[in-house]
């Protein structure tokens, strides 16, 4: 009995394999299932919105001239039922302008300048897409694009409970420090709902998604060393979200320790966003999505 179902199932390899390889000779070198989705034409008209983000930190008057920049799209751009732009995807710039803040500079009208250049997007069949910031591919960051994106309603509530207060400030002291990891992941997990920190409380769980091994250890360690080295693609996305989430809270917590606000320099942390638009109108050929079996 095993010898015959042996056999039985030697031919059925076999014959599979030879009904693939008679298939691809009659599909150009096609498998029989590629044509079964048909790609579909979409137009990306010019002015749609790109939603990116920053993979690591500019400082006006620190990043030099000539810099060179890692962008990503942080959401899927859909056009109707289709994605066109995948979230995840990589954006190069360069800055083009960085000149830091000073006295004189008040004084003289001469204010904090960063800018950044942004290249073209690469979309399904090598295809290119130009991208517009606010001055035709130039990217201005300013103190109210870039500034602390904490709940600050949230983060007041919390900061009258004298508990509270007392383990927000030793979190952003030893996120300052880079000490004590395991105590700022709890700290963190603690905070993370209650202050609408929601890349940082999905990087709590686990997995956050299939087959992603991102956690909220390896956002941290991507916020002390500043840069998302060793990340792309999606991962590199999520970590910089959680990043810009955790440093904006630090950075709140010292302006309420200090009782100061952001000074004149203009600081884009990782994650910082960037909304952009598309520079002109490109057709993409896209896969429909497949339909859903069962619930």
């Amino acid at each position: 009995m095993k010898k015959f179902l042996s056999a039985a199932l030697g031919l059925l390899v076999i014959g599979g394999v030879a009904y693939v390889g008679i298939s691809m000779r009659q599909n150009d070198g096609k498998l029989p299932w590629e044509n079964l989705v048909k790609p579909i034409s979409v137009k990306i008209p010019a002015g749609t919105q790109v939603p990116l983000i920053l993979l690591e930190g500019l400082d006006a008057g620190g990043s030099k001239v000539g810099q060179k920049v890692r962008l990503a799209v942080s959401e899927d751009v859909k056009l109707g039922d289709h994605v066109v732009i995948f979230r995840g995807t990589e954006v190069s710039g360069e800055v083009t302008e960085s000149r830091g803040a000073s006295l004189m500079g008040a004084v003289g009208n001469r204010p904090a300048r960063l800018a950044i250049t942004l290249g073209e997007l690469k979309l399904a069949g090598n295809k290119e897409i130009s991208l517009k910031g606010d001055k035709g591919a130039v990217y201005t960051f300013t103190q109210a694009n870039t500034a602390d994106r904490a709940d600050s309603a949230k983060l007041e509530r919390l900061w009258e409970d004298p508990k509270s207060r007392e383990a927000l400030e030793k979190l952003s002291e030893d996120l300052k420090a880079g000490k004590n990891p395991a105590e700022q992941e709890a700290a963190l997990k603690q905070f993370a709902e209650g202050l609408g920190l929601e890349t940082t409380r999905e990087l709590t769980e686990k997995p956050v998604e299939p087959g992603r091994n991102l956690t909220l250890g390896s956002a941290l360690n991507a916020l002390q060393r500043g840069d998302l080295a060793g990340l792309a693609g999606v991962d590199a996305v999520l970590a910089a979200q959680a990043v810009g989430e955790i440093a904006d809270l630090a950075s709140s917590v010292d302006h309420k320790l200090r009782g100061v606000f952001k000074g004149r320099t203009i600081r884009a942390t990782i994650g910082t966003p960037l909304q952009v638009k598309t520079g002109e109108t490109v057709t993409v050929e896209v896969l429909p999505e497949l339909p859903k079996i069962g619930n």
